[in-house]
């Protein structure tokens, strides 16, 4: 009986973080976020790139718009949501929760401006260390 009770709880349990948690680190972050819209989309919310592969403001791939919706059941949405600028942020700390809870806990621009470019193990990737050097040139921290 007990287990049941245990996998209907986990069945309706909410998954990931919740939106409040996302805003939470999105004003903590606020000049990292700043800065990477900068330089993906000079803050362009209506932004296509990447061959209209990418989207709004960060230049988000389906890909990551799933990763990140996946991780947070709370955000919802479709894809083409990440075209507002709130929503966008959202999405990507909740990919930042999703493969950096650590950095994102400690603050560690470099390691989430990577991974936002390069992926879960983006960090790790010579081709984002150029990348980081555009972000750290756009920021206020």
């Amino acid at each position: 009986m007990k287990t049941l009770a245990f996998m209907l709880m986990l069945a309706v349990a909410p998954k990931g973080p919740t939106v409040a948690a996302l805003d939470e680190a999105r004003t903590k972050l606020r000049p990292l976020l700043d800065a990477i819209a900068t330089v993906e989309s000079g803050n362009d919310n209506e932004a296509v790139g990447d061959k209209g592969k990418a989207l709004g403001s960060f230049q988000l791939w389906r890909v990551y718009w799933k990763d990140a919706t996946d991780h947070c059941a709370d955000l919802g949405g479709t894809y083409d949501d990440v075209k507002d600028r709130t929503y966008a942020e959202r999405c990507v700390v909740a990919y930042w929760l999703r493969y950096a809870k650590q950095a994102v806990a400690e603050g560690d621009h470099e390691k989430l401006a990577r991974i936002h470019n390069g992926g879960p193990k983006g960090h790790r990737k010579d081709a984002t260390v150029k990348y980081w050097a555009r972000v750290k040139a756009c920021a206020s921290f």
